[in-house]
């Protein structure tokens, strides 16, 4: 069997070694903050600087942006229900997260989280100035993460439920949700069919058809040795 060569093995290790080295060098926290801003700028995501970003700031934490720090966890909440959010919040120390702007975030995330979706717009609020301003596109995100959960659990859904919870009007609501399929039919909005929100038939051994249950199995061995 061919070896590689040493010195292609000893080049995989120096460059190996020399990202790890990288890892924890301060001088990388300007250029990585100025990614953060280019991606709330264009749209764009870039879940690996972000979290090298978040790792630097852990050890050097005079270094560390509050202002970049939410940019950072506001454009991984549009990123739900992937656990982007979640993976960041590992990075952040508990007293960074406990200043008033990023507990702000944290409050709009466990209400989205917790599918309280009538109280992310009014929460989102007093992010307009600081954040949000500078991140395009944040609302549209979590109305499609609120529209795809809708979607996973109900097959028809009030109207005023659905309107309240993408914080629209009704005409702006219905617009939103007829493009992806449903159905506004008077006081009710009737979702698309899909995997998630159609009732699967239970397997016999769910419904007792398969194996002995343990009451069923009693009751034989009872009448068998004659216990009442």
């Amino acid at each position: 069997r061919a070896c590689r060569p040493r010195a292609a093995l000893s080049q995989s290790l120096r460059r190996k070694e020399a990202m790890a080295a990288s890892a924890y060098d301060v001088a990388r926290v300007p250029a990585l903050e100025a990614n953060v801003r280019q991606q709330c700028a264009d749209g764009t995501y870039d879940l690996d600087n972000n979290l090298a970003l978040l790792k630097l700031y852990q050890f050097h934490p005079e270094k560390s942006d509050s202002a970049v720090v939410g940019r950072v966890l506001v454009k991984a909440l549009t990123r739900l229900p992937a656990s982007d959010y979640l993976m960041c919040t590992y990075l952040i120390p508990e007293r960074v997260q406990e200043e008033e702007l990023l507990a702000q975030v944290a409050a709009v995330a466990a209400l989205l989280e917790t599918c309280q979706f009538r109280g992310v717009w009014a929460a989102l609020e007093p992010l307009q100035e600081p954040l949000l301003q500078h991140i395009p596109g944040v609302a549209d995100a979590l109305r499609d993460f609120v529209v795809h959960t809708l979607g996973l659990t109900y097959q028809a859904i009030p109207a005023a439920h659905v309107t309240a919870s993408l914080g629209l009007d009704a005409a702006a609501a219905a617009k939103l949700v007829e493009a992806r399929g449903w159905r506004v039919e008077g006081e009710l909005v009737q979702v698309a069919l899909n995997d998630d929100n159609q009732a699967k038939p239970r397997k016999a051994a769910e419904e007792g058809g398969g194996a002995l249950q343990l009451g069923q199995l009693t009751k034989v061995m009872s009448a068998a040795f004659g216990l009442h």
